[in-house]
């Protein structure tokens, strides 16, 4: 089991990792600026409850992660899915199951 510092920093890695992947997939011109800036919001206002360690931030963290691979698959499984798009998804799967075990790792820590 990591440690509470490693599980964050690991976190933290995978969510800014997951926001460059989306970037690399704004600069093949499969989606405009406005909307990676939309779809990174919601992950970057999680960042703060993350690095406070809030068990209540990571289970609303695993259900907003819930809906970005909801609206990746659509891209991966539809017409012309290209590899980024494959990457993206499994980055959002990852870091789902990372994230379901922070609270157990904040609750073991304590």
């Amino acid at each position: 089991m990591l440690k509470i510092k490693t599980f964050t920093q690991v976190t933290l890695g995978l969510l800014f990792l997951l926001i460059i992947v989306k970037l690399f997939i704004v600069f093949t011109g499969r989606i405009n600026y406005p909307i990676f800036i939309i779809w990174s919001l919601p992950l970057l206002a999680f960042v703060p409850f993350l690095i406070k360690k809030s068990i209540k931030a990571y289970q609303s963290f695993c259900f907003i992660l819930l809906i970005y691979f909801l609206l990746a698959s659509i891209r991966v499984f539809g017409i012309g899915g290209l590899l980024l798009d494959t990457f993206e998804i499994l980055l959002i799967i990852i870091l789902f199951i990372h994230a379901m075990y922070g609270p157990r790792t904040i609750r073991n820590d304590k």
